[in-house]
């Protein structure tokens, strides 16, 4: 009996391995941008141009056990005013010598919707790490020549004060909200050797 139960059990174990599906961000496709609030009137937006991500997930039509890593080259910010890219790479704020990557790691998300869903993970920005909710929006599959593509719309709303971030205050807002539209490829065999 011991037997049975330990052959089903591997067989189980197996099974959950093999439908285990790797998703790799295809940052040509993808964007990160940002925006936050100046003098009370006015809006600063900019994005990020390098960053990668993976999600990790048993199931393609429910993503509430993946697993999502995802990091962002804090000195690849871009703003239409190179003066003010300056400031943000600068020690006055990112400080992207001494803490080059924001990342975002998370195990698991509550399903809200259809569609949507909210996780909770750890952020790490300039040296600090904090819990941080972050919505997203699954817009879908689609088969490939190659392989799978999935679509995804990630939003995060951020109080950069708890993060050591004060430059620019009180004239640029507290709040900064960054929205990925990010599109991953499911990663093959052949990819991963």
């Amino acid at each position: 009996m011991k037997l049975v139960v330990a052959v089903i059990f591997s067989f189980a174990f197996y099974l959950t391995s093999f439908s285990q599906e790797n998703w790799v961000i295809d940052n040509a496709h993808s964007n990160v941008r940002f925006e936050v609030g100046w003098e009370d009137f006015s809006m600063r937006t900019g994005e990020f141009k390098v960053f990668n991500g993976t999600v990790i997930s048993q199931s393609r039509e429910d993503l509430s056990d993946a697993e999502f890593t995802f990091t962002v080259d804090a000195s690849s910010v871009d703003v239409i005013a190179d003066r003010l890219a300056d400031h943000i790479r600068s020690d006055r704020f990112l400080d992207v010598e001494n803490y080059p990557e924001i990342t975002f790691v998370a195990s698991g998300a509550e399903k809200t919707g259809e569609d949507t869903y909210v996780s909770k993970g750890n952020l790490t920005i300039h040296g600090v790490e904090k819990e941080q909710e972050v919505t997203f929006t699954l817009k879908g599959f689609k088969e490939t020549r190659n392989s799978y593509i999935m679509g995804l719309e990630a939003h995060l709303t951020v109080d950069r004060t708890e993060f050591g971030l004060d430059w620019g205050s009180p004239r640029l807002a507290e709040k900064i909200t960054l929205v990925g539209h990010l599109l991953y490829k499911l990663e093959t065999e052949e990819e991963e050797e």
